[in-house]
């Protein structure tokens, strides 16, 4: 009889031992962490851009024949100056547009997007971010295929636009949820979010229809290129 109680109290410890092992392997804040923690998966963006401008003037210069094109021609002054053409979800498909293109100066440009660490998040408001952060890759979808289908000619404007409407309305419902749930939160980082749905509206907002296909095309790309750069600046502060 002893020796069973013996073998039973080693199997509690064995199995407390494996549990707590299994608590730690998933490093800061064990357990609660993983209860906590809001699903978001780090993601790549492929821009196609071209480089070699001494002055942002310069490079303005070249982005407005650019954008007469259908292009976005926007110029980034970061560590080098740059025009870029256009952003895409995959680097597979980046590189088969940039290989029917006869301008051998453009190259593939990566915007890595991170996940965020949420350490902040609470549990009662996971859902809430999880739902909001959303917002982005709506975003990009429709405004990626209004552009592309211009750019093809399978779209007109004023379809575009259609488009473009529902998707500001869509943004909107996700923001008007977003702030009832988080109401009475007044953590830095829902602000972020906030400010990140805000100004998603505020870049569709800003399409400009007025014009040629082309003039549309590089306006909706135009946008969609700071789309990504909100995001990237968003996930990297969350």
């Amino acid at each position: 009889m002893a020796k069973d109680n013996i073998i039973v109290v080693c199997t509690i410890v064995l199995c407390f031992m494996i549990t707590l092992a299994l608590c730690l392997s998933f490093s800061e804040g064990g357990l609660l962490k993983v209860f906590n923690k809001v699903e978001s998966e780090s993601q790549t963006v492929w821009g196609i851009a071209c480089g070699g401008y001494s002055t942002v003037a310069m490079a303005r210069q070249s982005a407005e024949m650019i954008k007469s094109r259908g292009g976005a021609g926007y110029v980034e002054s970061g560590e080098k100056i740059e025009i870029v053409y256009a952003v895409y979800k995959s680097e597979d498909e980046a590189n088969a547009v940039l290989a029917k293109l006869s301008d051998k100066s453009l190259y593939i440009k990566k915007y890595d997007i991170a996940k965020g660490s949420f350490k902040w998040c609470k549990d009662d408001m996971k859902s809430a971010v999880e739902s909001a952060l959303g917002y982005f890759q709506i975003a990009f979808d429709k405004m990626f295929e209004c552009a592309d289908s211009l750019n093809a000619g399978s779209m007109g404007i004023d379809d575009a636009k259609t488009e473009i409407k529902v998707l500001y309305t869509q943004i909107e419902d996700i923001k008007s949820a977003f702030y009832q749930k988080v109401a009475n939160s007044n953590d830095e980082h829902i602000t972020q979010i906030k400010l990140g749905l805000v100004t998603t509206l505020a870049l569709l907002d800003n399409i400009d229809f007025s014009k040629s296909a082309a003039s549309v095309t590089s306006s909706i790309r135009y946008q969609l290129v700071q789309l990504v750069l909100c995001r990237q600046a968003l996930m990297n502060d969350l």
